[in-house]
């Protein structure tokens, strides 16, 4: 068990150790695992039948954690399996969220945010090639779309495709699928790609009117 968890445990009240337990649907196997752990350090007592019970529940929230939606669809839950309340957890950008504003916005504006979530989990390191990568596909459409006149909805399924690829190839990797986490909100990032767009908006109409 990661010695983080067991730091906090130590500095919880037996009461807040306890409701962590009693309701533990809403928090990581580690945060209850180790509030048992810190509860018996305590002198707690716990039968056979109440560790069996609490073990086999973190083993079937893992193994939720690790099974696929049952459809994503465009827009499906992507994370429904993995969002969890416990303020332990890491706050992530969510899967969906990622693959909206890929789509939306171009790969590399995804690509970003997952690098955001790929450095609290991995290190800036791995990050940086998350960003990369967005880069690199982003100017690759964009060079397609100058030299062969690709249609929008080609286009569209070029985003959806890059969507795709970043949480294969980087989500998948570095962050893991098991994963629990809290969701961020995108409130932030949304601001910012709607600012971008209505800026290109502004230029392409302007220089649109000087050219006639």
């Amino acid at each position: 068990m990661d010695n983080n968890f067991k730091l906090i445990a130590a500095a919880r009240s037996n009461e807040e150790l306890q409701e962590r337990i009693d309701n533990r649907e809403k928090y990581l196997p580690e945060t209850v695992e180790a509030s048992v752990d810190e509860l018996q350090f305590r002198g707690v007592e716990f039968s056979d039948e109440e560790l069996k019970i609490i073990a086999e529940d973190m083993q079937a929230r893992r193994d939720l954690a690790e099974s696929k939606p049952d459809s994503y669809g465009f827009f499906g839950n992507r994370d429904k399996n993995n969002l969890i309340e416990d303020p332990d957890a890491p706050l992530l950008f969510s899967k969906r969220a990622i693959y909206g504003f890929s789509v939306f916005f171009s790969v590399v504006f995804g690509s970003i945010m997952l690098a955001i979530n790929v450095s609290k989990i991995a290190g800036k390191g791995k990050a940086l090639l998350v960003v990369l990568f967005g880069l690199a596909y982003t100017v690759l459409t964009i060079t397609l779309a100058e030299n062969f006149n690709v249609s929008s909805s080609i286009g569209i399924v070029i985003s959806i495709a890059g969507a795709y690829l970043i949480e294969v190839l980087f989500w998948n990797r570095f962050i893991g699928n098991a994963t629990l986490y809290r969701k961020k909100p995108i409130w932030v990032p949304l601001a910012i790609g709607i600012a971008i767009a209505a800026g290109l908006i502004f230029v392409i109409v302007k220089y649109g009117q000087l050219g006639k």
